[in-house]
């Protein structure tokens, strides 16, 4: 395995066609390879999978291209902060409905002042 150490999207003038350049690098071993992809869409999602995965690697034998990705985990102390800011969400909602009820009450007395 090699790692990716970075992508360019080419367009090849001589063959009409889009391609990914993929520069390798691992064992003392520096190389550039060619993959011809569909068009520059292919090419731009490639790039995209590249610049956000944690690490990225080539494989001679089979061809293949290998994206990794780390995700991050919630500890307790997030997933407690989590659940005490929906029980303040909630009662700020009460609240609200509260005060919309008030605003209600007075829109009222002011038609009544009106037809009056």
């Amino acid at each position: 395995m090699l790692a990716i150490q970075g992508l360019k999207c080419v367009y090849d003038t001589g063959s009409r066609g889009w391609a990914i350049e993929l520069a390798l690098k691992g064992e003392g071993e520096e190389a550039l390879r060619r993959f011809d992809v569909d068009g520059p869409e292919d090419a731009e999602m490639l790039i995209e999978a590249f610049d956000e995965s944690t690490s990225s690697s080539f494989d001679p034998a089979t061809g293949e291209i290998v994206f990794a990705y780390e995700y991050a985990s919630l500890d307790d102390e997030d997933e407690d902060e989590a659940e005490t800011g929906t029980d303040e969400d909630e009662e700020d909602g009460e609240d609200a409905d509260v005060a919309e009820d008030d605003e209600d009450e007075v829109a009222e007395d002011e038609d009544e002042k009106v037809k009056a």
